[in-house]
This record gives structure tokens, sequence and C-alpha cells, in this order.
């Protein structure tokens, strides 16, 4: 096909092919648009390329599909990652998720005392929670823990310098970095200490007139091992209180639990960090806390209150449905069934015989001689949190006689998409990141593909 021969985009608007789809005229145009260029590029760079009318509407109907279903879908997720990161992080309680309908659909008293029609904080309820559960006087909460700590650094005045240890200078996820979360603050950072050794004397030899606060950055997502020497928060919290000197935590992941109790090695809580002596501590509320997307502040009254009143805050505040989200995951806390209600500690805390039994169950259902169960693969929690740390699992296999990756993109390309993963040339679903209920429709699809 020539350029000369390629269809009008008149021509295209009145085809039958597109009558069918409810899609305005003028942005049918574009899409028409869109793929027109991409032929007229196609067939400069190859002239002798062929190109058939049927084949661009075909193309056009793919770009509407595409555009039309892309919306979030729900994945069972196989991977054996708890917190993955690209799969949406912690997934919520499936009680929560019902509640969450009656305030999304309706009007909510988000900012109202109904009983004495006045105006409150939409943090009220919040505070009260994390207060109860972590003993700080007071709390924040924003969009996410990033944006939460661009305005708590911001609070505490432009251009003035904050403390932090070179072994904590590090980068947070998604290419984001401590030194440029700073800049962003408009404060300026010194860097003090090596980055593996690092004293109170270096944090005391280097406040200026201009040290507005000391930084303390948790490791979670790597560690550094040998010749080392960390400062302890409550070995900072002495030289905060003696220099009057803010000293802020920020725990990255944060847990409200004792992941001892869970097999998993220690992990600072954030009551921790609160009784330690810390000012303030941020965390994030989508990782090991099991709820949704926001960054958590909480610390001394006066110091939560400056930051809120900072112009920052409100353009980073949370919305009324993660709030909501996040007040009913709160409340699970209070209660001793946590690790059953929030989802993230339900799977953590799965027994490895209860896995079995599932996969005896499933691989009783499939072509019993193309799958293997495996006992001896390893789940991680993910989301930035227990650098390596494993847990043991169970799950199925199909080995490398197959085309794995013919498999793979099938599951894929569900309605409801499996992901799993590949390890020693072997497709592998670990069944502890894969909810029961949802064990039914993994058979059916396996065996709809051996068909």
């Amino acid at each position: 096909m020539n350029l000369k021969k390629i269809p009008s985009v008149n021509d295209l608007l009145i085809s039958k092919k597109f009558s069918k789809k409810n899609i305005r005229r003028d942005l049918l145009k574009n899409i028409i648009n869109k793929e027109l260029d991409l032929v007229r590029k196609i067939l400069k760079n190859d002239d002798s390329v062929s190109i058939s009318k049927a084949e661009i509407e075909s193309n056009i109907l793919l770009r509407i599909d595409s555009l039309s279903n892309s919306y979030l879908k729900k994945i069972i997720n196989g991977s054996g990652v708890i917190l993955h990161t690209n799969l949406g992080r912690a997934p919520l309680s499936k009680v929560i998720s019902k509640n969450i309908y009656e305030v999304i659909s309706n009007y909510s008293d988000l900012e109202m005392n109904i009983t004495t029609k006045t105006r409150n904080s939409r943090l009220d309820n919040i505070s009260k929670l994390l207060n109860l559960i972590t003993g700080a006087e007071k709390a924040a909460v924003f969009n996410n823990n990033a944006l939460a700590l661009i305005v708590t650094l911001a609070s505490l005045g432009k251009g003035k310098e904050i403390l932090v240890s070179r072994s904590e200078s590090i980068e947070i996820g998604g290419g984001f970095r401590i030194p440029e979360i700073i800049k962003l603050s408009g404060l300026k950072i010194v860097d003090i200490g090596t980055t593996n050794k690092t004293y109170v004397k270096d944090y005391e030899e280097n406040i200026t007139k201009n040290t507005v606060g000391f930084l303390k950055v948790h490791k979670s997502n790597y560690k550094i091992k040998g010749f080392t020497n960390e400062i302890s928060i409550k070995e900072l919290s002495e030289l905060s209180k003696e220099k009057n000197i803010p000293l802020i935590h920020d725990l990255g992941s944060g847990t409200l639990v004792n992941t001892e109790k869970f097999d998993l090695p220690y992990e600072p809580t954030v009551v921790d960090s609160v009784n330690n002596g810390a000012d303030i501590t941020l965390f994030s509320s989508d990782k090991l806390l099991g709820g949704p997307q926001s960054g958590i502040v909480l610390g001394k009254k006066k110091l939560i209150e400056k930051i809120n009143s900072s112009p920052l805050s409100r353009a980073a505040r949370i919305d009324k449905l993660n709030l909501s989200i996040l007040n009913d995951t709160l409340i699970n806390y209070l209660k001793n069934d946590y690790q059953e209600t929030i989802p993230v500690w339900n799977l953590i805390n799965l027994s490895k015989d209860s896995l079995k039994k599932r996969a005896n169950d499933i691989i009783l259902k499939i072509p019993k001689n193309t799958f293997t169960i495996r006992e001896d693969i390893k789940s991680t929690i993910g989301g930035g949190t227990f650098p390596d740390t494993f847990i043991d699992s169970v799950g199925i296999s199909i080995g490398k006689t197959h085309k794995i990756s013919d498999l793979e993109n099938y599951l894929l390309n569900l309605s409801n998409p499996i992901v799993g993963r590949i390890e020693n040339d072997e497709f592998l679903l670990d069944l502890r990141t894969i909810f029961e209920e949802y064990d039914n429709y993994l058979i059916s699809n396996i065996n709809k593909y051996f068909k």
C-alpha cells in the first residue's frame, strides 16, 4: 500500500465496524487519526509493506477496546511476594472493602461533627486511634510516605540544615532518594559519619545555628554487615533533648506488631520509635500495616500541629476514600484477631501444612503428569521490607519439558490474570499469595489450557 491508498478519516468514521462501539464521534476521529499517523510512519520507512483497510480497522478496534478496558484488574498473585509493589502492595480486608461502598456512594461526615453541626478535622478520629495504639500525642496523614517526609521537613524552615548519617542517605524506592526529598522540602542536607560507621559525636560536632533536625532513616530494604556502628533512636534522642533539636524517624514500612511473633526478624515497631524518644515518626500504611496508600506522621503535638499548618499539608492530605480504609484498618488492631482480619498478616501466618493440603487438592484436579507439588519454595515479604528474609512455602510447578512461556502468557491474559514466577526453568505458582477462594478459578483455567 502506498500513501495515496490509505483510507481517509471520513471513510473510516462511517465504517460499520465501529457502529456498535459506544464512543463519541469526535473521540473516534482522534483514535482514527492516531492510527493513520502510525500507518503513514510505517509506509514512509518501508513502502513495500502491505497494510489493508481491514487491518487498519482492526487496529482501531483494538485501540478502542484497550482504552475502554483500562481499569484496574483483579490479579491472582502466585508470585510469592506478599507486598508486591507492582500489584498494589497490601491487599485489603474483604470486610473493609464492602464497608467502603457506603462511604464512596453517599455523603459522609468527613469534616463535620454531626452532633454539634460544627466543622472538625478529617484527621480527628485517626489521630485518636493512633494515640491509643502507639502512645503518640498527635498524628497527621498524607498521600504517601515520601510526601509525608517532604511536608514534615518543610515545616522546619526553608534553607535550614538537617543532619543525616551517610549510611541512611538512601534511595527509598521508585528512584526517590533521601537527598532529593530533603532538597524538595527546602532544607539542606548535612551528611555525617561514614557509610559503615556513625557515632553520636558525628551529630554533635555538626550542629550549627542552622540545624533544625536529626533525620534517622530505617534501613528496611538493605543491610550493612561487618565493621559497622549505628546510633539507636534512644541514644540519639538524648542528644536531641539536650540540644532541643527534633529527632525525626522515618521507619519506612512501619509495623504495629511484634514481627518475631511471626518467625520474622526483629523489626522496630512504631511504638518502639515513640517510646525510644523520636519526636516525629513516619511510615507507610500500605506495607506492614496492611492498609491503603498513605504516609502517617505521628509524634509530639506541637510539632504535628506545625506540620498540619504548613501550606503543603492541604495539598498533600489523604483523600476521604483512603482515610476511611485506614480508619477501618486501624480498628482491626484494637482487637486480638488482626492476624486473621488483616490479609498481610494472614498470608504471613499461613502454615505450611495448610498450604500442602491445598496443593494436594489442586493437583488432583489438574493434569497430574504435567504439574508437581513443590514443598521447598520460598515466599518473600516484599515492599522494601525484610531483605534476605524468606518464608517456607508450597506451590505447584510445571517444568522445562513444557512450553512454560506459553502457559505463562495464557494465564496473564485471562480476564483476571494469574501471575506466577519462573525459577530454575520452572513456572511456579506460590499458594501462599493466592487466596484460597481462587483455587477453583486456577484449576478451571489450567484445565482449559490443557484441553
